[in-house]
Order: structure tokens, then sequence, then C-alpha cells
């Protein structure tokens, strides 16, 4: 990407209690000419996409301001 990712997320699973969990890296990018989402999967070097609807719905879940908490 031509810029710096406009939120980087990891996220924690634990798929077993006996194991310790795992940490997953995503970089994300907001696309303002289509509202869209860009996300790509650190570990996997994988990409992936959300259309405007979609994006909509994770800007609000990871970009919440003080006034909101």
């Amino acid at each position: 990407m031509t810029r710096k990712e406009d939120v980087k997320a990891t996220l924690f699973f634990a798929f077993d209690k006996n194991m310790p969990e795992r940490l997953f890296e995503y970089f994300i990018w907001f696309n303002v000419g289509d509202a869209s989402a860009t996300i790509i999967d650190r570990e996997k070097n994988a990409l992936g996409t959300l259309d405007k609807e979609g994006s909509q719905t994770l800007k609000e879940l990871l970009l919440v301001t003080k006034d909101q908490v």
C-alpha cells in the first residue's frame, strides 16, 4: 500500500484452554474513494477486502472515540 495503515489490529484467540492464546495481526486501510476496506493478514501474507457496508461496520467497531466509551 502507498500509505500507512489506518488500523493495526492484534486479535487474541484461545482455541484450547490448555494451550496459550494465539495472536493474529492484521493491517487495515479504509479506502475513501469507494468506502471499502483492505485487510492484510500478516502471518499468511493474504489480502482481503470489505464492501462499503462491511467496511463501515468494521470502522465503527475499531475506531471508537473517547466520547463513545
